[in-house]
């Protein structure tokens, strides 16, 4: 088996991708496997991942199979990760002793160097969670305090090893409150008013001081003139990455969006551009719009919780509003945000003249697409209007996304038939346009009881229903090239 192959499904854990992860493990022909040190430990991290998930006899079970793999990966190639995963495992099963021994070992281990080459980052965590498993909680802090000062920018390895030490606390009865001073750094959503007049400075200074204070490593919205720009060009200059998420076209966006403002702020845009980490649009979407607006909004949101969540971190959020209105997105979104248990903090100014033309409506609405031989009752008393039922996938329409992924889960469980789902932007003046073939396009795709989704419904579920998982599925290849899509995980 390629190491590559190897990197891939451990990249997908380390996202928090479980369940897919374990699907390709196995799909590869992996889990049978006796003889590779390395698929048995990555065979350990995926059992153990999904132990922690379940409950009951079911956890205990994929616990005891998690450590059986990481010891015989281990007996293969003396090793400290294996080892160290094991001990874990048994202080959760509620074998202290046994943890404490191997512990012991470990930490023999690494005084000796008789282990595997691993990075600096790496050693001085293992050793920190070995003082851990002995209940030398203040020793284990020191030492996990060295190991994220050697890599500070190793965010997913520090949010890995959080996650263990938080497990490890809870099972010894120990706060967990002082991991918080090692967290990655805060995920910001931000957003604000174009027209600033002659309140650019003070919201330049007001902004400062709030990205100062929150001090993000990463920041998630639009790049509109005013507001927008002044904000992302802060998180940039304090040394933290932006994902630009826009509601239309890179060149639609800056035609109605920046350059009415002037030619300095389609300059500003330009440059950020160019600095942005990642660059997203609403696929095929040539025409910014209020409804666009909120759309992008929702997938940045949802993009800046995803993250925290992945780097077990916070997510905030940072509004420059008018003063007289009380919320931006007159509080929608923001409700959900705060719904979550998210901060928020605001700038409130004056608003000055409007420069730009006033925006298309448009709609949003959410598509789900089941084989039309299907009874749709269920789905239409869950809120669904049946927009097409003439071709291979009927098409259903829902106006909360929420709720249509909801009633999606039901249907696919209950009949064991693929759902595709997708959130989009229309205009409600173009009859077809309110068909997404998207979603007929996702379905084809979708496992039998399986509910597979486009991007922007993801991402906001993410935002919108927090209970909802899902995970990434990868991309599939439509007529429009390849589409990311997320599958919804069973209950």
């Amino acid at each position: 088996m390629h190491k590559s192959k190897l990197r891939d499904i451990q990249r997908l854990a380390r996202a928090g991708n479980t369940d897919r992860a374990w699907q390709l493990f196995v799909s590869c022909g992996l889990s049978g496997a006796i003889d590779n040190a390395d698929a048995l430990s990555l065979k350990g991290r995926l059992i153990k991942d999904r132990a922690l998930k379940a409950d009951g006899p079911r956890r205990s079970t994929l616990l005891r199979e998690a450590q059986s793999a990481y010891l015989q990966a281990a007996a293969l190639r003396p090793a400290t990760y294996p080892l160290i995963n094991a001990a874990t495992i048994a202080l959760i099963a509620g074998r202290r002793d046994e943890a404490q021994r191997a512990a012991m070992e470990i930490l023999s281990m690494l005084d000796s160097g008789a282990h595997e080459p691993e990075t600096e980052y790496w050693l001085k965590a293992t050793g920190a969670e070995a003082l851990l498993l002995l209940g030398k909680v203040s020793e284990a802090r020191q030492a996990l305090t060295h190991a994220v000062r050697a890599a500070p920018a190793a965010w997913e390895d520090h949010a890995s090893t959080l996650r263990h030490f938080r497990i490890i606390l809870d099972t010894l009865k120990e706060s967990a409150e002082w991991l918080d001073t090692l967290r990655p750094p805060p995920s910001l959503h931000y957003s604000g008013i174009i027209e600033l007049g002659s309140n650019q400075s003070f919201v330049q200074q007001a902004l400062e001081a709030e990205v100062g204070k929150i001090q993000p490593g990463f920041g998630f919205g639009a790049l509109a003139a005013g507001a927008d720009i002044i904000t992302a060009e802060i998180i940039i200059r304090a040394g933290a990455e932006i994902h630009v998420v826009l509601p239309a076209s890179i060149d639609s966006f800056r035609q109605i969006s920046v350059v009415p403002y002037g030619l300095e702020w389609a300059k500003r845009f330009d440059r950020l551009l160019k600095d942005a980490a990642v660059i997203e649009t609403l696929p095929e979407l040539d025409q910014v719009s209020q409804a666009g607006v909120v759309l992008a909004s929702q997938m940045a949101m949802g993009l800046a919780i995803c993250r925290s969540r992945t780097l077990e971190s916070k997510a905030c959020a940072l509004r420059v509003v008018a003063q007289e209105t009380e919320h931006h997105f007159s509080g929608t979104l923001d409700a959900s945000w705060s719904a979550n248990d998210l901060a928020i903090q605001r700038v409130a100014v004056g608003r000055a003249p409007t420069q730009g033309q006033p925006l298309p409506l448009f709609r949003v609405q959410a598509s789900l697409a089941v084989p039309a031989n299907a009874s749709l009752d269920s789905l239409v008393e869950a809120g669904g209007m049946v927009a097409d039922a003439q071709y291979e996938f009927s098409m259903i329409s829902f106006a909360d996304p929420a709720a249509a992924v909801r009633a999606a889960s039901g249907f696919a469980q209950t009949t064991n038939m693929p759902v595709g789902a997708d959130y989009f932007v229309f205009n409600p003046e173009v009859a077809e346009a309110r068909k997404s073939t998207h979603s007929r396009l996702i379905a084809r795709s979708a496992p039998p009881g399986g509910v597979l989704m486009s991007r922007q419904m993801a991402l906001t579920l993410a935002l919108e229903a927090p209970d909802l998982n899902w995970e990434s599925f990868g991309s599939i290849g439509t007529v429009h090239g390849e589409v990311p899509v997320s599958i919804l995980n069973k209950r």
